[in-house]
């Protein structure tokens, strides 16, 4: 066998695992995903801040193209955050009261049976 040049660069190291690396969002989707009231939340992802961040890890002119496309859809954007922005609120006003007395008999099983369970569950 050869022994490599020496001028050869030494082997490569072996790179991060997806759990090693986490997760890839930027400052604004940590910070929209961070944001209790969701009427906030709505508003900050409807901000074009956010949208330009889904760019954020592209080399520079890929970047530009990207952010460029991005700025003509977000017309589009904020129509469709918008629009499910009120299902969000038509579920909450409609189904979810609905869903609340069909397992009212279940909640009140647990509140009896398990009350320490049933709190805990509350706190959440």
């Amino acid at each position: 066998m050869t022994q490599p040049a020496p001028a050869e660069p030494p082997p490569p190291q072996r790179g991060q695992t997806r759990g090693e690396r986490g997760r890839d969002v930027s400052a604004a989707q940590s910070e929209a995903e961070a944001e209790i009231s969701k009427v906030r939340q709505y508003l900050k992802v409807m901000n074009p801040r956010f949208l330009l961040s889904m760019a954020e890890g592209y080399p520079v002119v890929l970047k530009q193209f990207i952010q460029f496309c991005l700025i003509l859809i977000w017309p589009g954007w904020v129509f469709t955050v918008v629009v499910g922005a009120a299902l969000h609120l038509l579920f909450y006003v409609t189904i979810y009261p609905i869903l609340w007395v069909l397992f009212w008999p279940v909640r009140n099983h647990q509140k009896k049976n398990h009350p320490e369970d049933y709190a805990a569950s509350q706190q959440k």
